[in-house]
């Protein structure tokens, strides 16, 4: 009940539940007036059509005058279709129109007027930086009536998410709560009060709130997010504190000294360090520039180059330290002659000067390094030749001093130009080169291949670009050996009839020949396999041809197996050898052999079939023969007793039967033979 306390007023704001209202007491007032007409009652109902002409004019001033005459003549016309010729009807429905038009117009005027006061409340209302919240003060708190888009994108709702919220339930700290619940509670206001709101995603934000009382117990409330002021603040201390801490902990000497007689005003500690100080106030209680140059009249020259352009960088110069010894300097200095100092940063360089000689003798070595190096070293600037060891020189058949200031181009074969060119112009803007490869033209028309390898370095002044070639000629013709080579296994691999694949250690496939992809792609497997796990892409052999992959990965032996497998509901029969491959001593692949042995196996099952078919017919014959001889001899038996020429005749047949069988009998021997032969050197029938 408390929620739609809150959410009543909202619904009561949207034009489209008065449109609704407005169809409804429209319709409800035509029927009554129909009714009433029907019946002579005139005097009550008309006035039921000024609750649609006052919501239509309050709501919808443009149209609603059109809308309350359009209500006027369907009235009226309805009063003259049903009243005729009631002459007092026709009248007080006539008055009774012009009632409607004028309450029409007088209410469409006035809402148009408030609706403009309305639209200006509104714009500063949603348009305000800052979020404003219309608020409700009851005993329980401040109950948040409206708010604008500012206000909710603040608290990170959306506005119709707020209405019957409280107010007080976004403040974090619940002193700030009770201190403004005390002040305004009362009927009293709040100016810039500052507070600390937490939003729906939990981000809490530094706000700037005010509020005051409205007519009947409201009160507004601005509130403006001062995080990121609060942060700068809090950015502008730290700085100060990091500024502070960088000058007094800074690597290098930061000092300010007087123009006239050169003591320090201000140094850090570095600067005391670099000059053999224990303290800074030691420093500036006992230093002056002017006693510690070594060399005389280079303040004079510095204060004089300052005076012209009043910044000097990079300024080199020789001071006494404390304890007499030489310090090597390196500064920048700025003059503010306005003000009588001088502003210096100051670089300890003696160990670099030190070091010059070793790098002296480094460049030496450098030299003599270069000068015989096996690769080939050019230096050179835009397309001009500044330097060549002496490898290259040898190599292009010159003399260093013939190739320096000639076109690197002469030596370039032109097929490599604008290869050159290209990585050249690339080195030149900065971009990261990968070595790559040109061809040197030598003299007779020879070549030589060469990786080239670049970086830009400042060659007497003068920027260029590094190059190291190395000679690749005999590497490139032995990978073109192994690459013909590896064409001729691959080309011998997939002329073999037997299907081959190889596997890794991951039991991934890295090698199919064309036999067994062919055979793949009869089942409808015609996907790329290389990098596919083994198991998901042949899923029909997978199951016996994995144990025995990885039988062979732990014994690193071959091993020969014979798997069925049914594939499309076919049988079919494979002999497989799974040959191990080695690296470094260790299996790293296996190498898989298939061949298809479905129809000689076939073969061999149908004529073992057969031999045992004949096996049966003969010996099936051989039975039928001893039961033919015994009714011959009762047939025998019984033409001796009867005698006479059909006797004779009985037993001539008789005869000629037991030659025939006799005849079976010598072939069911020879038959016998004949298999016993087929069985040692066949091996059919065992």
């Amino acid at each position: 009940m408390g929620v739609w306390k809150y959410r009543i007023p909202a619904i009561l704001e949207q034009k489209y539940f008065w449109m609704a209202i407005l169809l409804v007491s429209t319709l409800f007032a035509f029927l009554l007036n129909l009714y009433s007409l029907e019946r002579g009652l005139t005097i009550i109902t008309p006035h039921l059509f000024y609750i649609p002409i006052v919501i239509a004019a309050y709501w919808f001033p443009r149209k609603g005058v059109l809308y309350t005459v359009a209500i006027a003549m369907g009235y009226l016309a309805m009063v003259y279709v049903l009243g005729y010729p009631n002459l007092e009807i026709l009248t007080q429905g006539t008055a009774q129109f012009y009632v409607f038009v004028a309450i029409g117009v007088i209410v469409a005027s006035l809402s148009s007027t408030l609706k403009e006061q309305e639209d200006r409340y509104h714009g500063i209302f949603d348009y305000s930086e800052a979020g404003v919240f219309l608020a409700m003060n009851l005993r329980s708190g401040f109950v948040i009536e409206e708010v604008n888009q500012r206000g909710a994108d603040l608290l990170g709702y959306k506005a119709r998410e707020l209405a019957g919220r409280a107010l007080l339930d976004f403040f974090t700290e619940p002193e700030e709560k009770a201190l403004i619940q005390a002040r305004v509670s009362p009927g009293g206001a709040v100016t810039e009060f500052e507070c600390h709101i937490r939003r729906k995603d939990g981000y809490v934000l530094h706000g700037l709130m005010s509020a005051g009382p409205l007519p009947g117990r409201k009160v507004v409330f601005t509130l403006v997010d001062i995080t990121g002021m609060k942060k700068a603040e809090e950015a502008l201390r730290e700085s100060k504190e990091r500024y502070q801490g960088l000058y007094n902990n800074a690597q290098v000497g930061l000092v300010r000294a007087s123009i006239a007689d050169g003591w320090i005003l201000e140094a850090n500690q570095q600067m005391a360090n670099m000059f053999g100080y224990s303290s800074v106030e030691e420093f500036i209680k006992e230093f002056r520039f002017p006693e510690h140059y070594v060399d005389q009249g280079v303040r004079e020259q510095l204060i004089a180059l300052l005076a012209d352009t009043s910044t000097i960088s990079n300024f080199e110069a020789r001071f006494t330290k404390k304890d007499g010894t030489i310090l090597w300097t390196r500064f920048w200095t700025r003059i503010f002659p306005e003000k009588g100092y001088m502003e210096e940063v100051f670089t300890d360089i003696t160990e670099e000067k030190h070091s010059h000689r070793a790098l002296d003798e480094s460049e030496e070595r450098y030299r003599k390094l270069v000068d015989n190096l096996p690769d080939y070293v050019l230096v050179f600037s835009r397309d001009r030749i500044l330097f060549v060891n002496p490898a290259a020189a040898r190599a292009l058949g010159k003399s260093p001093q013939d190739m320096v200031n000639h076109s690197i181009f002469e030596y370039i074969s032109p097929a490599s130009w604008d290869t050159l060119r290209t990585h050249s112009g690339g080195r030149a803007l900065g971009m990261h080169i990968d070595p790559y490869e040109i061809m040197l033209s030598l003299q007779e028309g020879h070549s030589r291949t060469v990786l080239v390898n670049t970086a830009p370095i400042t060659y007497r002044n003068e920027d260029a670009t590094l190059a190291v070639l190395t000679d690749i000629t005999e590497r490139k013709l032995a990978e073109e050996e192994l690459k013909a080579s590896t064409d001729q296994y691959m080309a011998t691999i997939d002329a073999m009839v037997d299907g081959i694949f190889l596997v890794n250690r991951d039991l991934e496939i890295v090698l199919v020949n064309s036999t067994f992809r062919r055979w793949l792609r009869r089942i409808g497997k015609s996907h790329e396999m290389i990098g596919q796990d083994v198991e998901d892409t042949l899923p029909c052999i997978a199951g016996p041809a994995l144990d025995a992959i990885r039988n062979v990965f732990d014994a690193c032996k071959s091993l020969e197996t014979t798997i069925n497998v049914q594939i499309n509901g076919r049988e079919y029969i494979f002999e497989t050898r799974h040959i191990p491959v080695y690296e470094e001593q260790q299996v790293a692949r296996v190498m898989t052999i298939m061949r298809d042995v479905t129809r000689p196996r076939k073969i061999e099952e149908e004529k073992r079939l057969a031999y045992h078919q004949i096996e049966k017919n003969i010996e099936q014959f051989a039975i039928l023969g001893d039961h033919l001889r015994n009714p011959m001899q009762v047939i025998v038996g019984l033409a001796d007793l009867e005698g006479g020429p059909l006797a004779e005749q009985i037993l001539l047949q008789t005869q000629e039967i037991d030659r025939t069988i006799s005849q079976l009998d010598r072939g069911w021997i020879q038959s016998e033979k004949i298999r016993e032969f087929i069985r040692k050197y066949y091996g059919i029938g065992k």
